[in-house]
């Protein structure tokens, strides 16, 4: 099953003049997997879905629980792995996301009381990740808030504000803060050599047929791909495989290891074992132990 992505930049999440807050829920075959970016703040929650999360610079495994925090003009996508629909048939991907515009936030944003929320929107602007307890009580209240109604949903809304601004267990997502919007013909570029990446990676690719898929020479291709994203091709096609790996060290225990090189992308074991220690800091058999043991 293959899916076919719209190749248009998603610019607004219309939150009505009238809210602080707009909260939707996504209950889809797929979560809206185009490389995009809007001016609003996003909180994330994937309730049930699982593939691949493209944020700024970082590709990382999403599951159930993921829990991002994103600041204005930050490119991401949600890329659903499509063996998550290999059984049952009726299966579908979950999620709850809250946007809000920053232009709400003006008049208060130089109150000492905000002070502890403005810090929040600043590392936002880099993108947060969100695990542990923080994240449990996090996602708790965000479906709380997808019922609430009138000054109740405020309050849930300053609940969830007030707890990530506290939040010590989080990373930051890309390297630096985005302040111009991402063009639309810069979007569809993206997207195709990362849709064309995500479902190619397992086989080797050659940097001239992806540079085709942009009408561009290897050259041209690979200088505009790193200044576009802060990373070769190259560097990215491994951390794509990289991370496949991740997710199946933690969660195919009846595979070994050279199967997972060898689906992961990785033509030698030992080419495996040396890029995969690179960028996880541990070898995959030390990595499965340690998920094994928790």
């Amino acid at each position: 099953m293959e899916t076919t992505f719209r190749r248009t930049v998603v610019q607004k999440s219309n939150i009505p003049e009238s809210n602080i807050f707009f909260v939707r829920e996504l209950r889809e075959k797929h979560f809206d997997a185009t490389w995009h970016a809007h001016q609003e703040f996003q909180l994330f929650l994937v309730v049930e879905g699982t593939g691949t999360r493209f944020v700024g610079n970082t590709v990382k495994p999403f599951d159930k629980g993921d829990l991002t925090f994103l600041g204005p003009n930050i490119p991401h996508l949600w890329r659903t792995e499509e063996s998550y629909f290999e059984h049952p048939s009726d299966k579908f991907c979950h999620g709850l996301v809250v946007y809000f515009d920053e232009g709400s936030w003006s008049p208060l944003m130089g109150k000492d009381e905000f002070l502890q929320i403005k810090m929040l929107f600043e590392k936002a602007r880099y993108g947060m990740e969100i695990h542990g307890e923080c994240a449990t009580t996090v996602s708790t209240l965000m479906l709380e808030l997808l019922h609430s109604h009138g000054t109740e949903s405020i309050i849930h809304f300053f609940k969830i504000l007030d707890l990530l601004s506290v939040c010590k267990d989080y990373h930051l997502l890309h390297d630096d803060v985005v302040d111009s919007p991402l063009k639309e013909i810069e979007s569809n570029r993206i997207n195709t050599v990362y849709n064309y990446a995500a479902r190619h990676f397992k086989n080797k690719i050659a940097l001239d047929e992806v540079a085709a898929l942009l009408n561009m020479t290897p050259t041209s291709f690979s200088r505009y791909f790193t200044m576009k994203t802060s990373k070769s091709f190259s560097y990215f096609l491994t951390e794509l495989r990289v991370r496949n790996a991740c997710k199946l060290l933690s969660t195919e225990e009846a595979k070994n290891i050279d199967q997972i090189c060898y689906e992961s992308g990785f033509n030698t074991l030992s080419n495996f074992n040396r890029q995969f220690k690179t960028f996880i800091g541990m070898t995959p058999k030390e990595y499965r132990q340690k998920f094994l043991t928790l």
